[in-house]
């Protein structure tokens, strides 16, 4: 999987989670204790979040890191 489309994944995988949670997006980064600009930014697939940045995200969001990184095929497997 090239890198655009990993970020462009992770991004789909943000915002769902957000929506379930439910939790503004703009509060997310508070909760995760990350900067907004990079919320953003990881949502706009500009940027590559780190392992860390992604762990902290998914805590906030309760959920695992690896579901942030899972196609919708790798989600429904592990059901």
């Amino acid at each position: 999987m090239e890198a655009k489309t990993l970020r462009r994944l992770v991004a789909r995988n943000i915002r769902a989670a957000a929506r379930r949670k439910p939790v503004a997006l703009t509060a997310l980064a508070d909760f995760a204790g990350v900067s907004r600009s990079q919320v953003f930014a990881v949502l706009a697939a500009a940027t590559s979040p780190t392992l860390d940045w992604i762990a902290k995200v998914a805590m906030a969001l309760d959920v695992e890191p690896w579901q942030l990184l899972a196609t919708r095929s790798a989600k429904r497997e592990s059901r």
